[in-house]
């Protein structure tokens, strides 16, 4: 096995289990789409409200999507033939991630554009809520493939993993909020997208290692 067959067969059992990630996104469109018909349909409420809506949105749909990251892998015993295949298990996570994100996020910018004229968000906040997807999302899925990791072996891991990484989703929404509602001021916001960037550089270094170790010891 190479790290390319790796990554293919990735995108291959993502395609065959694509009812999990169509659940997510499906999820995400629902909890959008739920506020202007639940709380208020007025642009005085939804256009400065938008962003924080959108990306809470995201964040659990994300949360949906990499809480069973390992679960198929540890069933069929794949985890194991990870460990001993000779390749670098942070390098088989970074990847796994990798085809993960691309499968779940493209589709959201997709849909970005439909949902942000219906929660009336402006020209330039739209691009700004783009930059901070593009600069934020990859730290949620390495934060959240630690937790996939360390909840592997249990049978409803799904809460825990909820548990053990939404405080450390929290400054990723924070920022990507204070960004957005910064450029809808006309204010600053390279401030905010440079920590998002920080952020998720600093998950990319240690993520892999720490859910390389997780996953050595449920597979073993």
């Amino acid at each position: 096995m190479t790290y390319t067959s790796f990554l293919v067969s990735e995108f291959l059992l993502l395609w065959r289990r694509k009812q999990d990630v169509i659940n997510a996104l499906l999820f995400f469109v629902i909890v959008v789409t739920l506020f202007p018909l639940g709380v208020s349909s007025s642009a005085e409420f939804l256009a400065p409200a938008a962003g924080g809506i959108i990306w809470c949105a995201a964040v659990l749909a994300i949360m949906m999507a990499v809480e069973g990251m390992f679960k198929e892998d540890f069933r069929d015993g794949s985890l194991e033939q990870w460990v001993v295949s000779g390749l670098s298990l942070p390098i088989l996570v970074l990847l796994k991630v990798v085809a993960q994100w691309l499968v779940v996020i493209v589709p959201l910018l997709a849909m970005m554009p439909i949902l942000s004229e219906m929660l009336y968000l402006s020209d330039a906040s739209f691009w700004v809520l783009i930059m901070t997807f593009l600069l934020g999302t990859p730290s949620l899925f390495l934060i959240g493939v630690i937790g996939a990791a360390l909840t592997v072996s249990l049978r409803q891991g799904a809460m825990l993993v909820m548990l053990l990484i939404l405080p450390f989703y929290l400054p990723v929404i924070i920022f990507s909020t204070l960004a957005i509602q910064a450029a809808d001021a006309g204010l600053p916001y390279s401030g905010q997208l440079a920590l998002l960037l920080a952020m998720s550089l600093l998950s990319l270094i240690l993520s892999p290692f720490m859910a390389a170790i997780a996953i050595k010891a449920s597979a073993g």
